[in-house]
């Protein structure tokens, strides 16, 4: 197969696509929806979701019976009838029972539909973000903060929030629907006087006064809470960045120790949390400035509801128990109709989620789009690697190193050598396939390959030992337990044969770093691969242990084909041929790649 780099493609430049297309949170929205909502497992919850709102709805009802209770009940109080009251308590009991049991399964219906929901959320993104190598990608454009944060933070708020904000949107337009005819009726027609004499008849007043209450109240929360969205995106932002410098303090404790460094840790982690205490208290005024609307407008919608019913009683057209029912209509269609007032805060919310996640999926498309370009496949001449006029650059473009010619044949060594920044290993990671920003061909051989690839600093991921030497597949060792236990006795780490059937342990922090080296080129051996990359991988070894642990490669049937990084004398004698990569800088200006 023959790769043909794109040298004209910058790399990576994440675009805000909210800035530029107003419909883009939206149609973030329908990928993270409509996929999950129109599979198998989906429509189990879309029917979960259905039944929930059926649940809902026959909430509504109990509300609206309890609202007609109101008219009975005050109507038996004020004709002094204790059987009627006797009877309407007991109404008012079973009500109450069926509603806290309508209530109960439809949270429990709505706790469902989020888990699963979130949970193929969850595994989109992280197929996404790890399986199809955007890892890497993302981390080295740099232009995407926190994607943890966006896999196991936001995918959580947006199942949650969009379940809790679609049901309740729902549930008021059911309950305006039904209210609004009840008030209609019960508002009668009010006499308005006029300044000349006569009046104005004004049927359903309290409907066109619930409107206007509701339509004005809904533009000042639009007013008051625009700014929430920002300063909550801002906020999940320095939250995150804050809670990754601690766990990155973790993962470098001893040499922060070594270095007396943690007073200075702390000023760097307490300068981080000063950022997300500023932010918050930003975000806190601002709430508090919604509140200072929200909340007496919560608290005088009942009040309201009382002066906007009294001309209606007081001119005789309602008895006492028509006043409590229409004051419980009015309240409830204002209600249903300014959902804004309410949800605002968590809407708010909402669309900053969205947003993170949309320059989240934007990114990783444009990492798969420009990072990956499709090659120009042809079969390879012979079953070789070649290089012709490889060149490394940024991802901007720049050259980094002179372009250089390479055959690597089955079975040969060859050393990659030259100064420190070059670019060595981004050649090395270019032929991998992990980094695009290249020029010049490379001819993959057409067989044996992808290759192995053992860098300098090794991941070894917190697992038992034997599945951490099988990684990245996912098997049973004991096929390949006499081999790694040969080789692990081979690399000088015998005494952790006994850890191969062991529990998991954190490798990182258990082993020194030459310990992760030897253990990473036992996996890497254990593969038996045809063609290996070994970038500087015995760095931290003592010569004699360098030179043991290369002889193991030698003794390997057949032995692979290996492009070695290498600076040490004991790692460049064990190849059979030198190429050293020069940095662009060194190329006379009329030989300077493209």
């Amino acid at each position: 197969m023959t790769v043909t780099a794109d040298p004209g493609r910058p790399g990576g430049r994440a675009r805000g696509t909210a800035r530029r297309h107003r419909g883009g949170r939206l149609r973030c929205f329908l990928r993270l929806a409509l996929p999950f909502f129109l599979r198998p497992a989906g429509r189990a919850a879309a029917l979960k979701f259905t039944l929930a709102f059926g649940l809902a709805i026959a909430a509504v009802w109990i509300g609206f019976e309890r609202n007609a209770w109101n008219q009975t009940f005050f109507g038996a109080l004020e004709r002094r009838d204790a059987d009627a009251v006797f009877r309407a308590t007991l109404d008012w009991i079973w009500l109450l029972a069926l509603l806290v049991g309508v209530s109960v399964q439809r949270a429990y219906l709505e706790r469902m539909v989020e888990i699963e929901w979130r949970t193929w959320l969850t595994r989109r993104l992280l197929d996404r973000w790890l399986g199809r190598g955007g890892l890497w990608r993302l981390e080295s454009a740099g232009r995407i903060d926190n994607p943890d944060q966006r896999v196991a933070e936001d995918a959580r708020l947006l199942s949650s929030l969009t379940v809790e904000l679609t049901l309740r949107v729902l549930l008021d337009v059911v309950e305006l629907g039904l209210y609004i005819g009840v008030l209609w009726y019960l508002s009668g027609t009010l006499a308005l006087p006029l300044p000349g004499g006569g009046s104005l008849d004004l049927p359903g007043y309290m409907v066109i006064a619930a409107v206007l209450y509701a339509g004005i109240a809904n533009l000042v929360a639009h007013r008051l809470g625009r700014p929430l969205a920002g300063l909550a995106a801002r906020q999940q932002h320095r939250e995150a960045d804050f809670r990754f410098g601690l766990a990155r303090l973790r993962d470098a404790a001893i040499e922060v120790a070594l270095l007396g460094g943690g007073r200075r840790e702390a000023g760097l982690a307490a300068g981080r949390f000063d950022a997300v205490r500023r932010n918050a208290l930003d975000l806190a005024r601002r709430h508090r400035i919604y509140a200072l609307f929200q909340t007496p407008f919560s608290y005088t919608v009942l009040n309201i509801s009382m002066f906007v019913t009294a001309p209606a009683y007081l001119a005789g057209q309602l008895d006492l128990g028509g006043m409590m029912q229409a004051r419980g209509a009015f309240s409830t269609v204002v209600a249903s109709f300014a959902t804004l007032v309410f949800v605002y805060p968590k809407v708010a919310e909402l669309m900053a989620v969205l947003g993170r996640l949309e320059a989240f999926e934007q990114a990783l498309a444009d990492r798969g789009h420009r990072l990956c370009p499709h090659p120009a496949a042809r079969a390879a001449a012979s079953d070789a690697l070649v290089l012709e006029g490889v060149a490394v650059t940024t991802s901007d473009g720049q050259p980094l190193t002179r372009p250089i010619d390479l055959v690597l044949r089955p079975g040969e060594k060859v050393a990659l050598t030259g100064a420190s920044g070059t670019g060595k290993s981004l050649l090395l990671s270019a032929i991998a396939g992990a980094w695009p920003h290249v020029t010049g061909r490379i001819d993959r051989p057409r067989t044996g390959w992808p290759p192995v690839v053992v860098p300098q600093r090794p991941y070894l991921p917190g697992l038992a030992l034997g599945d951490a030497l099988l990684y990245p597949a996912d098997g049973d060792l004991p096929e390949s337990r006499a081999e790694a236990a040969r080789l692990l006795e081979a690399v000088g780490l015998g005494r952790l044969v006994a850890d191969l059937d062991g529990p998991p342990r954190d490798w990182d922090r258990q082993l020194s770093p030459g310990e992760r080296q030897r253990l990473a080129l036992v996996r890497a051996l254990l593969r038996r691969p045809r063609w290996l990359l070994i970038d500087e991988a015995t760095s931290a070894l003592d010569a004699e242990a360098e030179t043991r642990v290369l002889a193991l490669i030698d003794r390997m049937h057949p032995p692979p084909a290996v492009l070695m990084v290498a600076h040490r004398p004991v790692a460049i004698a064990a190849c059979d041929r030198v190429v050293e990569l020069y940095p662009a800088a060194d190329v006379p200006p009329d030989q300077a790649p493209a």
